[in-house]
């Protein structure tokens, strides 16, 4: 517990959040209630997961804009199963998995043995999905989806829905795989300096291609968890604003744009922050557009800031 509590305070993240909080306490009406805070909770939850698959990749020194469209093309495929086509409630969530795993298997491929940059490749295939997504569903939206399924996120064990659950037992297996697995070390040894992990015996394409497939995993079970909570599959759902939140939160956890460095409760904390932040916006009746101005100010902020960094080093 105290090396968890120490990667959150290594960066500052976890003091960012606290100040936050304290703000929100003192200048935001209602902010401080019990009510308040188990929004805050669940709106995070799915974040959360989709937040670790980016840290992986940013901590290779690569991006992944396709995850949102990731979220998306998952959504409509639950719909189509669950409801359209009636398959199990297991065979649903497993084949929505599947279906993140070979995205990301597509994308680690093409950015490792035919080296184009992750940018334009997750840039490509993210509209590919969309494309794919808006043909199948024919821009329409499923709603009302079987009962066994909603009971995957939204049965409620002690005020909270199981999507929460899910996402903080996401976020421990992420938290082992990150820090103390050898994927983890070499993880960060690949981001450092691809070629000097290679020379010393590290398998750098697998390393490589395993981060995008478990991004595109965890993107896809973010968007089976984010249509079950608002009851509906929809190709839309997702997208370039949720792929920007997640890079933004991983960044402000301490996340290096330019790899090597990354954690997983400094990208937890960068959920929690950003989510905070509109929650303020949210209570304060101020339009949405700002919660989107501020958090390009932040990412901006943070990646000048991590350049110079990294220059003084």
């Amino acid at each position: 517990m105290s090396r968890i509590i120490r990667d959150a305070l290594k960066n500052g993240s976890a003091v960012i959040l606290v100040l936050l909080v304290l703000l929100g306490i003192v200048f935001v009406r209602n902010f401080a209630s019990v009510d308040n805070a188990a929004v805050i909770v669940r709106q995070s939850a799915i974040p959360a997961i989709a937040v670790l698959g980016m840290t992986m990749v940013l901590m290779t020194g690569g991006i992944d804009l396709s995850l949102g469209f990731v979220v998306g093309l998952a959504s409509t495929a639950t719909g189509f199963m669950a409801k359209v086509w009636g398959l199990p409630v297991d065979l649903t969530v497993a084949a929505a998995v599947l279906i993140g795993a070979l995205v990301g298997l597509v994308n680690g491929a093409i950015i490792q043995y035919m080296k184009v940059p992750s940018f334009i490749t997750t840039l490509g295939t993210g509209y590919i999905l969309y494309g794919i997504s808006q043909l199948v569903s024919a821009g329409n939206v499923i709603t009302r989806l079987p009962p066994s399924l909603l009971a995957v996120g939204r049965t409620d064990l002690l005020g909270l829905p199981t999507s929460v659950y899910i996402a903080l037992g996401i976020v421990a297996l992420g938290w082992f795989l990150i820090h103390r697995s050898v994927f983890g070390r070499a993880l960060s040894a690949f981001g450092f300096n691809s070629r000097a992990a290679f020379l010393s015996g590290l398998s750098t394409a697998r390393v490589n291609v395993l981060t995008y497939v478990l991004c595109s995993s965890l993107a896809a079970l973010a968007g089976l968890l984010l249509t079950i909570r608002v009851n509906a599959a929809q190709p839309n759902m997702g997208g370039g604003v949720f792929t920007f939140e997640i890079i933004t939160a991983a960044i402000v956890g301490g996340t290096s744009l330019f790899g090597g460095v990354g954690s997983v409760m400094g990208s937890l904390c960068g959920v929690l922050i950003i989510k905070v932040i509109e929650n303020c916006i949210n209570l304060m009746n101020i339009s949405y557009h700002l919660y989107l101005a501020v958090q390009g100010g932040i990412i901006l902020t943070v990646i000048v800031m991590d350049k110079i960094r990294s220059r003084a080093a």
